[in-house]
């Protein structure tokens, strides 16, 4: 992994940090005027797209405007701009209590560097710079950035900032010089192998001829690791989606696992993939900003997919047919607006679905919802209250993990912008207590992402209830202890609800899902959007279930060389899903079709591979 010095690690913090800024919304629609358009895209690197610069920075003097532009030109779904930074003394405001399409536009009015984001998808960035009297950007103070104290440094240059900020990479040339793009010398295998099929979905990646029902290219790809001998089997493109694809985020499986089920975040669509051949089988249109897809595992709506909009308010249920994919249920997951994104259904039964709502109205502050997953009705919705120890943390949750733990259905729920993971009894519909993730640059635990410049993403609970791992995202490349690492994963005891380990991954950490080791236990394996890796993680090397030793003990080559890509080959990895589905209620099914000629003779094989503990969890409560 490529180290950046401090100084242009903290100016890299600088720009991705205020996404805690609570601004009233002062939108005023474009009529002509700007000296710049900003359009929102969906390029990885690039979301933010100058017409000036064509990257995601501009620079301006004070008094001018900047026009946002959120239209087909660029994107197939909606947005936010909202602002997360600004120099001390503007009194910009731009926030969206939801998510549209449609011309913003900003007059700024004092110089310095003002940072904006999307809500629904954070890490899309764009910066404007605005110039002082005599031609210069004002530098960005430890004031308007608390992680740059935790460095040591009172102020950075803009310039400084600019260069280090992974999320503005618009080039190749970027890619290279600000993520981890590695090579064949990188590649570590695990000595002990996996069970199955990894499937990642690794979004980024550039796909020549690629494009949307608009006519737009758009990036991603799927890439499809064998886990016993951890190399890649095949890459899965969209150009035969009919314009249904576009940044595919995550995926689920049927029972049977000759289906698998991948959501385009950037998109309204599912599709249907068959999982030996990769051929894309059917597509629906679902809704904006599809992200994570769950099936439920028992009662009358077996099989049923789950499906959350991030850029709506509902959750749509989704029937596999032999006439096509359908829609046969729509609901919404909380009061008011939602923004719902990486739902958890609990295991065993599925009877209750674990929604994290990203953000409601203005700001950051989000809510955690338990849903009866048959009717759609919301049991108990957690609003942020800044008030409340408990509920002050949900500040824009995220993802989801959910298992049984001692008995108890138990969730954890990542909030990216307090860098905490909420933990809730779902049974008794409670927060038992909320616990850090995320280190600043001199090791302090407990700060929220001013301080940290990282975010907490996906955190599932392992088959075997022992373990909750969290990716830990970060916006800069600056390391930290005790990983010496900018990214990480955190390894929870679920027993202690600690954090019991810190393993270091690579740039842009994000995916999480556990699989089957052959012989017994389970790998975390987990994805990098701003690498071309895999990373293996094994929370108990020497099985004494006690996670203090977890190592990274795996990293997979996930580019292969794919015609076009060129820096972007194996990058974006976000979505996870090993096969077969080891969580409790998914796996039994799967095992229960062994010797009925409904599996594959593949799938036979796996499942012949499994442990006796791995092909029923339930034993654990």
């Amino acid at each position: 992994m490529k180290k950046i010095p401090l100084t242009l690690s903290t100016s890299l913090s600088l720009l991705t940090l205020l996404l805690t800024t609570a601004v009233a919304p002062r939108a005023v629609w474009g009529d002509g005027g700007s000296v710049d358009t900003m359009s929102l895209t969906d390029e990885p690197g690039n979301w933010f797209k100058s017409a000036l610069t064509g990257t995601p920075f501009t620079t301006i003097n004070a008094g001018q405007r900047v026009d946002f532009d959120i239209s087909n030109c660029c994107t197939s779904t909606r947005h936010t701009v909202t602002l997360l930074m600004k120099p001390a003394g503007s009194g910009v405001v731009m926030d969206q209590d939801k998510s549209q399409k449609g011309k913003l536009s900003v007059t700024f009015d004092v110089p310095g560097v003002y940072l904006f984001h999307c809500k629904i998808h954070p890490y899309m960035t764009g910066i404007v710079g605005v110039k002082d009297g005599i031609g210069k950007i004002p530098d960005v103070t430890s004031t308007m950035l608390p992680f740059i104290g935790h460095l040591g440094v009172t102020s950075l240059p803009a310039e400084t900032v600019l260069s280090v900020l992974t999320t503005v990479a618009a080039t190749d040339a970027d890619k290279l010089a600000k993520w981890d793009i590695l090579d064949s010398s990188a590649a570590v295998k695990p000595a002990i192998p996996g069970v199955g099929e990894v499937w990642v979905d690794t979004q980024f990646e550039r796909v020549p001829n690629q494009r949307d029902l608009n006519g737009a290219l758009k990036p991603g790809t799927i890439t499809v690791m064998d886990a016993a001998t951890f190399t890649v089997e095949r890459e899965i493109n969209g150009k035969r989606a009919g314009g249904m694809w576009n940044n595919p985020h995550n995926m689920w499986a049927n029972f049977a696992l000759n289906s698998v089920y991948n959501g385009n975040w950037f998109g309204e669509w599912i599709n249907k993939i068959d999982r030996p051949s990769g051929r894309i089988l059917n597509s629906i249109t679902v809704g904006d900003a599809p992200t994570h897809i769950i099936t439920i595992p028992t009662g009358p709506q077996t099989g049923v997919l789950t499906v959350p909009l991030s850029a709506d308010n509902n959750m749509v249920k989704v029937q596999d047919t032999r006439s096509g994919l359908k829609i046969i249920d729509s609901e919404p997951t909380g009061s008011g607006t939602n923004n719902p994104h990486g739902h958890w259904l609990t295991c065993g039964t599925g009877d209750r679905t674990i929604v994290p709502n990203v953000f409601k109205g203005l700001g950051p502050a989000g809510s955690i919802s338990i849903i009866d997953t048959a009717s759609g009705a919301v049991l108990k919705e957690f609003v942020q209250n800044p008030n409340d120890p408990l509920t002050a943390p949900i500040l824009m949750p995220i993802a989801v993990g959910e298992c049984h733990v001692n008995g108890v259905a138990k969730a954890y729920v990542a909030n990216a912008v307090s860098g905490k993971v909420t933990v809730i009894n779902v049974d008794s519909q409670t927060i038992v207590g909320n616990i850090p993730v995320t280190l600043a640059p001199d090791g302090q635990t407990g700060l929220d992402i001013f301080h940290t410049l990282q975010a907490p993403i996906q955190t599932p609970v392992s088959p075997d209830e022992k373990w909750a791992a969290t990716a830990v995202l970060s916006l800069t490349n600056v390391s930290r202890p005790p990983t010496d690492s900018a990214d990480h994963v955190a390894i929870i005891d679920t027993t202690t609800d600690q954090v019991v380990a810190y393993v270091a991954t690579p740039a842009g950490t994000h995916g999480v899902n556990w699989g089957a080791k052959l012989g017994g236990g389970y790998y975390a394996y987990t994805t990098n959007q701003h690498a071309n890796v895999l990373t293996v993680i094994d929370p108990d090397p020497n099985g004494d279930s006690n996670g203090a030793d977890a190592a990274a003990v795996g990293t997979i080559l996930l580019s292969n060389g794919s015609k076009g890509a060129g820096a972007t080959d194996g990058t974006g990895g976000q979505g996870v899903k090993p096969l077969p589905m080891t969580h409790d209620g998914w796996i039994q099914p799967t095992v229960a079709l062994s010797g009925t000629s409904k599996l594959s003779s593949e799938v036979e094989g796996w499942i012949s591979l499994l442990t006796e503990e791995q092909k029923d969890p339930s034993h654990q409560h």
